[in-house]
């Protein structure tokens, strides 16, 4: 192999890392929205809400794939769990 060439592995771990700042980055921007809304949502706001969430939601389903793949899996932090 050719110094430095990536490896399968080293690819899988450089995914789950993107793929992990994607979702701290939709989650920051939903913290910021939070931070200048106000105190009666309107349509338009609760529509921008909506779309950040969707973000999150997405780019945290990417992330738990992502980490899954290069073997970082947890199957519940459920503590209740049987």
């Amino acid at each position: 192999m050719a110094d430095g060439a990536r490896t399968d592995d080293d690819q899988v771990v450089m995914r789950a890392a993107r793929a992990a700042h994607a979702h701290a980055d939709a989650t920051t921007q939903t913290a910021r929205f939070l931070d200048r809304v106000g105190a009666v949502p309107d349509p338009a706001v609760i529509a921008e809400y909506a779309a950040l969430l969707a973000r999150e939601e997405s780019t945290r389903d990417e992330r738990a794939d992502a980490l899954r793949d290069a073997g970082l899996d947890v199957p519940s932090l459920d503590t209740d769990a049987a």
